[in-house]
C-alpha cells in the first residue's frame, strides 16, 4: 500500500480536491451535531452549528412569501441589528448555493420590510432580540412596512 505522501504526488490537484470533498461529506454526515448542514458547508457554518450545540447561539426560522424558510444562527446576545446582518449573510450563501447571482439591495429591503415576531415589529436596531421574546426555534415573518402620512 502506497504512503499517502507518494499517493497524493500521483494524484492530480483535482483528484485531490474531489476526495477531500467526499470525504468531508462522509464526516459531517455522519456526525449527529452537523448532519443536518448541507453538503458543501463552509467553515463559518460549521463554526455557528458549534456554538448552537453549546448554547451559545440559538436558530431563528425567518418565513417569506411563497419562499423557503431561512435558517439563521444569531449569538443569544444578538441585537436586531446584528439579526438583520446575519439574515443578509444567510441569504448571500443561500443565493451562492442555488447559483443565484442577484445583487439584492438590503438598504432597499429593511427600508420596506419589517422583521415581526408575534405581531411584534423588530423596529428598534439597538435592542437585543430576547426584549421581542426571540428565543431559540422561533419564527420570524416579513411584514411590508406601512406608509407614514406625513
Amino acid at each position: 500500500m502506497e504512503q499517502p505522501g507518494e499517493l497524493a504526488n500521483t494524484l492530480s490537484h483535482d483528484d485531490l480536491i474531489e476526495i477531500t470533498k467526499s470525504s468531508l461529506c462522509t464526516l459531517i454526515n455522519s456526525d449527529s451535531l452537523l448532519s443536518d448542514l448541507p453538503p458543501d458547508v463552509i467553515l463559518e457554518e460549521v463554526i455557528a452549528q458549534i456554538a448552537v450545540e453549546f448554547g451559545q447561539s440559538i436558530t431563528v426560522f425567518i418565513s417569506r412569501d411563497d419562499e423557503p424558510v431561512l435558517k439563521v444562527i444569531v449569538p443569544q446576545n444578538a441585537s436586531v441589528s446584528d439579526l438583520k446582518k446575519a439574515i443578509a449573510r444567510h441569504f448571500e450563501i443561500y443565493q451562492k448555493r442555488i447559483g443565484n447571482k442577484v445583487k439584492i439591495s438590503w438598504k432597499y429591503i429593511w427600508k420596506t420590510y419589517d422583521l415581526s415576531f408575534d405581531s411584534l415589529i423588530l423596529d428598534n436596531n439597538c435592542s437585543p432580540i430576547e426584549n421581542y421574546g426571540v428565543t431559540n426555534k422561533v419564527t420570524l415573518a416579513f411584514k411590508k412596512r406601512k406608509k407614514k402620512r406625513k
